[in-house]
């Protein structure tokens, strides 16, 4: 995986006004911490880190250059709730190289299922994101699912997926794509089974013969 380089710097002071003045100035408030390192408040430029937001490198190493080793990646980013180009804090957290890290990886679906192609159908994956454990140098940008020959009624399942050096956290029968009938169809098929239904008459009362 790419390491970014973020722009960052130890804050000189504290308290309100100073967090005011700095993001005024383009900076963004954050801690950076672990490893049995004191937690050290920094700030990143905002320009830096915005256009690591644009470009879906959050979940990349980041090179934060305060010293000789500040490899580090995110762990949660404060940001405003309707303007998403606000960030109010950001927690980073200290890496070893030569450590495993659990990290989220986005999932990339590729091709065009057999079941949505032929038959209608309507492919599904309730995930974005997938949390791996691995090496820090092992973490991949991305991982990519072929769903071309998924059939309707056919799953991609954590346990079908298999990448060197790498271990998913998710349970192994999690779905991550499915090929389902479509909507439609199958309101249509409950509607006909509860047209079918025989009528049944309401408690004490006979059902009235059909005219």
């Amino acid at each position: 995986m790419e390491i970014v380089k973020l722009q960052a710097r130890e804050r000189e002071g504290t308290g309100k006004s100073y967090t005011r003045k700095t993001r005024a100035q383009g900076w963004i408030p954050a801690v950076y911490y672990g490893h049995d390192r004191e937690p050290k408040k920094i700030e990143v430029f905002h320009k830096d880190f915005a256009a690591i937001v644009r470009g879906r490198k959050t979940n990349h190493l980041m090179d934060l250059g305060l010293a000789a080793d500040s490899i580090a990646v995110i762990r949660e980013v404060q940001r405003h709730v309707l303007k998403d180009s606000i960030f109010f804090n950001i927690d980073f957290m200290h890496i070893n190289m030569n450590e495993k890290v659990t990290v989220d990886v986005p999932l990339i679906f590729q091709g065009v299922s057999v079941g949505v192609k032929d038959d209608n159908g309507v492919l599904s994956h309730p995930h974005k994101t997938v949390k791996v454990e691995c090496l820090p140098a092992d973490i991949p940008d991305s991982i990519a699912i072929d769903v071309s020959k998924l059939k309707i009624g056919d799953s991609i399942h954590v346990r079908d997926i298999s990448i060197p050096n790498l271990t998913f956290k998710f349970a192994p029968e999690e779905a991550l794509a499915s090929v389902t009938h479509p909507i439609r169809e199958v309101a249509a098929e409950k509607s006909a089974e509860e047209a079918a239904a025989p009528a049944v008459a309401p408690k004490g009362k006979a059902a009235k013969p059909a005219k």
